[in-house]
């Protein structure tokens, strides 16, 4: 698939899952887990004796999941404390003398928010416990391995995918995601100080940018930290291909500004904002700006300062 297919594959997938609870969830998640995982077996209920504790497993791996899948998450961390720990008690009293459990996922419909930190510090102490690799399996690591998918199971599980040419309504792009993402947060005025930080201020000077668009960038730049949450919670899908296009867009910008242009950084600069920016608003190109300022941090656009060669002493 293309970056664009696959990104429309990810947007029809994430629908899925945030109308999925209970069984529609469980069975969605064993469908990508047998398509990735030829050795995954699911575990189908028995009378009162139910599924043992244990939704799905890879005997050869001794990889055993549970999946959690209220309608609603929020105001359940101590129902999902106690689904925990049932869980645990009734898998390591069966399945273990069936085949050895090395790792154990709790597999939660978070609807890419998350989980609370007390279910992560359980986990860890399972696995001090028993002496198993524990973890969570979120939303986001179930759509990684969705994504990593030939392209015929892709579409077994949910479907035939729109074309992008026939979706001319709505942004589907990752770079809209996030743009609409950073302001609902509301980002702050651009008049507002900036922090000093010593190698931001170098590469700004290394790629000769002029003052006014330096002290935008960094004003934006103490705003990246929104950009990591938004990655947090979501597959590492988003990020790489955000990182991918923000780097073309400056690759391209490279190659139409000529290099006897005297303010050459600035008009690449410019280039960069205007054709990252779905829509000329100053909201939007607040949002757009803070994504520029993390991708000028990270050396995806502008070029990364060259340190002077050290002189050997010895030549």
């Amino acid at each position: 698939m293309t970056r664009e297919e696959n990104q429309i594959a990810r947007v029809v997938f994430q629908n899925r899952i945030l109308r999925c609870s209970g069984q529609a969830f469980e069975d969605l998640f064993i469908r990508v887990m047998q398509a990735y995982d030829h050795g995954f077996q699911p575990v189908k209920p028995h009378g009162r004796e139910g599924d043992r504790k244990c939704d799905g497993f890879n005997k050869s791996t001794g990889q055993y999941y549970q999946v959690y899948a209220p309608e609603d998450l929020s105001g359940k961390e101590r129902f999902t404390q106690e689904k925990l720990e049932e869980t645990i008690g009734g898998i390591f009293s069966y399945w273990q003398s069936i085949s050895p459990i090395q790792e154990f996922y709790f597999a939660i419909n978070d609807k890419y928010a998350g989980v609370w930190p007390s279910i992560h510090l359980q986990l860890s102490q399972i696995g001090q416990k028993y002496q198993v690799k524990t973890d969570t399996f979120l939303c986001k690591d179930l759509e990684n391995i969705f994504l990593e998918l030939p392209d015929n199971e892709i579409t077994d599980i949910v479907g035939p995918l729109p074309s992008a040419a026939n979706i001319t309504n709505i942004d589907i792009s990752v770079l809209g995601e996030v743009i609409d993402f950073l302001m609902n947060f509301g980002l702050k005025p651009l008049e507002e100080g900036f922090p000093e930080d010593p190698n931001f201020d170098k590469k700004i000077k290394f790629n000769n940018l002029s003052d006014g668009f330096a002290m935008m960038l960094k004003v934006a730049y103490r705003q990246t930290y929104l950009i990591d949450d938004f990655f947090m919670y979501q597959g590492s899908f988003p990020k790489q291909d955000l990182k991918l296009v923000f780097n073309d867009i400056y690759l391209i910008a490279q190659e139409l500004v000529p290099l006897s242009m005297e303010n050459r950084s600035d008009v690449i600069f410019q280039s960069i904002w205007d054709k990252a920016s779905p829509r000329n608003t100053m909201s939007i190109k607040n949002a757009v700006l803070v994504l520029m300022a993390h991708y000028f941090e990270s050396c995806d656009i502008f070029k990364e300062p060259i340190e002077p060669r050290q002189q050997n002493l010895f030549e």
